[in-house]
Order: structure tokens, then sequence, then C-alpha cells
């Protein structure tokens, strides 16, 4: 397993090159009841693991959201933590971090999961609603107090560094989402995948299966965050 750490450099573009390709499929903003059991489909389908970076007030919505959360739990993907309410306004007033708004997002959430999967459960990966890399752009004041937060409770944030585009512009087709995700990925040796698993991506479940091929073709392994 890699280290998370590592992950975490790579998904900010900090990757190290040393021959070896890996990918690390992540999905954004479920659980949903209309996709995102396709996505496990498909995955269980091809004997690939991934990780989910999940929503709190998604998993809460209904009782089916909250077996989903077994079923990728039960399935061996990774699940990380995503906020609890996705909104850009309450985690980032003023566009700027509100460091203990989001702290407590990400504590209820994981807090959910912990209801679901068990006290034992702890989930290390987090994403940043928009992107840690967002914050940077934006010269956000407070990702100093957001990093010592997140050593001190061992979080790690993890970006993407490969986009499949399936919630930016226009809607897509699946062949559409694939041959942006082949023109993003180019020669990157270590890539972490993001796609989205929320309603209305059922394209995104329809281009899993040639991402999929496309990467296995070119000789890349599957990694999970954990």
């Amino acid at each position: 397993a890699y280290d998370i750490q590592k992950i975490s450099d790579i998904s900010s573009g900090r990757g190290v090159k040393d021959g070896k390709k890996i990918a690390f499929l992540t999905f954004d903003d479920g659980p949903s009841t209309t996709v995102t059991p396709k996505v496990l489909d498909v995955l269980k389908s091809n004997n690939i693991k991934a990780t989910f970076f999940v929503v709190g007030k998604y998993i809460e919505s209904n009782n089916s959201s909250k077996e989903l959360i077994k079923r990728i739990f039960k399935e061996g993907h990774a699940i990380g933590n995503h906020s609890y309410s996705h909104d850009m306004k309450t985690l980032y007033p003023h566009n700027k971090l509100d460091v203990s708004t989001y702290m407590a997002e990400l504590e209820k959430t994981n807090n959910i999961l912990k209801g679901i999967l068990g006290q034992d459960f702890n989930a290390r990966a987090i994403r940043m609603p928009g992107g840690y890399n967002s914050r940077v752009y934006y010269n956000d004041p407070n990702l100093i107090e957001l990093n010592a937060k997140l050593k001190e409770k061992d979080l790690y944030s993890i970006d993407w560094n490969a986009y499949i585009f399936d919630a930016e512009g226009k809607k897509k087709t699946a062949p559409e989402l694939v041959e942006a995700f082949k023109q993003d990925v180019g020669t990157q040796e270590k890539i972490v995948v993001l796609m989205h698993d929320t309603y209305g991506k059922e394209n995104t479940a329809k281009a899993l299966p040639e991402i999929i091929d496309y990467l296995k073709t070119n000789g890349y392994e599957f990694g999970i965050i954990k």
C-alpha cells in the first residue's frame, strides 16, 4: 500500500517518478442511490478497488445511502471525508476557509461513518470541496491554521491530478468523458483520478469501464487511499 502522505503529494502534482504506474480512482459527492450502485457494480466486475469521498448530509438523507456506505466498505473500497454540507458559502465565507466550521464538519461526517461502520472506523483521507489547491490558488490565509489542525488529527488532504471533467462545463456523454480523461492523464505515471458518483452523474458510471480498460492497457495498477 502507498503511504498516504505520498499520495497527498501525488494528488497535488508533487509526485515522485520511479517508473511504476499507479492509478487511484476516486469518487466525490456521494453516496447517491442512483449512481453509486452502478459505479460499485463496474468496480466489482473488474475486481478493482476505489476511494469514495463522501458527504455527510447525503449519507444521512435516507437508509439506502447508509446501506451503500456499508456496501462500499464491505467490498474493500476506501472511504474518505468530503465534509458534511459541501456548501462553499458555509465553508469558505468571503472566499476564506472557516477552519473551525470545516473541522467541525469533518468530525460530524466521521462520526456518522463511525455510527454505520463501527467506532474503530476513521477516515484519514479528506478532500476539500473545490480542492485544497483552489485554496492555494486564492492565497487563502487560513491554510496555515488548517495544516496545523490536520497534522494534529493525522488527517491528509487529497486532491487530484487527473480529471474526467464530469462536473465542469456542459454535460458530457460517456465517450466525451473518456476522451477528456485520456487528455488529462497524458503521460503521468501516478494519478489520482477525480470522478463524481452523485445524482445526475450516470454518464460517469457509463464511462468507467472504458476508463478502467484504458488504464489497464497502459499498464497502471490500482490503489486505494486510506
